[in-house]
């Protein structure tokens, strides 16, 4: 299981999610020989609070 925390702005699109789920597969594929479908990623975005003025 890989566990992505994205914190930035404006949140991930659903393609962006999932591009950044393919990318981590491959990488783990090639570098590990993990096998595919082995790998569970979940995508986590953290917002940033608000600040009060």
């Amino acid at each position: 299981m890989l566990e992505v925390l994205v914190a930035r702005e404006k949140p991930l699109t659903r393609e962006e999610k999932e591009a950044v789920k393919e990318e981590a597969e491959a990488i783990f594929q090639e570098v590990l020989g993990t096998p595919k479908g082995r790998l569970r990623v979940f995508v986590l975005e953290e917002r940033q609070a608000e600040t009060e003025k």
